[in-house]
């Protein structure tokens, strides 16, 4: 492997048993855009149905893994078709700009990633983010019975709620609403047969920081943590929001941090943020995934942008009391 080789665009489709993950990637792979894609599918059964059906677009981009699920069984494979696919790519006998992944319908997309910070792969491949589609038609029963439905849609940058012609628009709305209140920060992008506009999924890490920057008012109500909760029907997966207006201590928050994930890991799915850091000048771009996070430098604060923190959780059964009173152990003793 070339160890100068550029950092290649990793993109997870996820989504439950027959929601169109397959009909997404042979959209993505026969649209009309300007990347080159390579392709890991991973199938339960020892059969292959999913790559036969790809097989044509994608040629010697795609590899299958049918041997297990990815989320449990076979990571091992999953670094092993990566650097795979790098490896011939660096070699000149294939072409690709990124790389992903379809998932079997009963995957947890988040060991995924953690694998995907694998010493091995970090220098390797950067998630460019994680597309669940959705059924419309199944999702509330899909839902109330399997935690995996509630995960992929908890952990998801993006949402593609598909086979929307199958439902009226009352039963669109609600099905809509419930899936906002269990992840308050992905698109939803209506559909049916997972027709649209492509070109939008291959930036998704940006843009995901955007819509959190977006997410929140820029006003303040003089309290030091506004907080918004999310937690619909009897939905083991939820949200929660909140605005620190005050800034916090870096050390304090890290630490504290490293500790609670270590408790709960389990229960959470996803966690972003823009955070306002005692006498720094720039802000902090703050995100993870189960016991895996990670705090970036990003710009300078704006002379006319109020500095304020903003943190997403999303996850099961979320400890949202302790979740409040570790956060406020942390903010600076006194303003900048």
């Amino acid at each position: 492997m070339d160890n100068n080789s550029d950092i290649i665009n990793f993109t997870i489709i996820t989504g439950f048993l027959g929601v169109g993950k397959t009909t997404l990637l042979r959209h993505l792979l026969t649209d009309q855009h300007d990347q080159k894609l390579a392709v890991i599918i991973n199938e339960f059964g020892e059969i292959g149905i999913d790559g036969a059906l790809v097989l044509d677009e994608a040629g010697d981009r795609m590899l299958e893994m049918n041997n297990g699920c990815v989320c449990c069984e076979v990571r091992d494979d999953l670094v092993a078709a990566i650097t795979s696919l790098l490896n011939k790519r660096n070699e000149g006998l294939i072409e690709f700009d990124q790389i992903v992944m379809e998932t079997t319908g009963i995957a947890r997309p988040g060991p995924i990633v953690e694998t995907l910070h694998s010493p091995t792969l970090k220098r390797l491949v950067s998630l460019n983010g994680i597309i669940t589609v959705v059924d419309a038609f199944h999702v509330s029963s899909q839902l109330d019975e399997f935690a995996e439905a509630q995960e992929q849609i908890g952990v998801a940058d993006f949402i593609i709620l598909n086979k929307t012609d199958l439902v009226d628009n009352d039963q669109l709305l609600q099905i809509k609403q419930r899936i906002e209140s269990m992840n308050t920060q992905a698109t939803i992008q209506l559909a049916a047969e997972c027709n649209i506009d492509v070109s939008t999924l291959f930036n998704i890490a940006d843009d995901s920081m955007t819509r959190l920057d977006d997410g929140f008012e820029n006003k303040s109500n003089n309290k030091p943590i506004h907080e918004h909760h999310h937690k619909p029907h009897l939905d083991n997966v939820s949200s929660l929001s909140i605005e620190i207006v005050e800034p916090l201590q870096k050390e304090l928050l890290l630490d504290w941090f490293s500790f609670f994930i270590m408790r709960y890991e389990e229960r959470l799915l996803r966690f972003k943020g823009i955070l306002n850091f005692k006498d720094h000048d720039n802000r902090t771009l703050f995100q993870g995934i189960h016991s895996l996070f990670e705090a970036k430098i990003d710009r300078e604060w704006l002379t006319d942008e109020l500095r304020v923190s903003r943190i997403v959780f999303i996850g099961k059964d979320l400890p949202k009391e302790e979740i409040r009173s570790g956060i406020k152990a942390c903010i600076a003793n006194s303003s900048r």
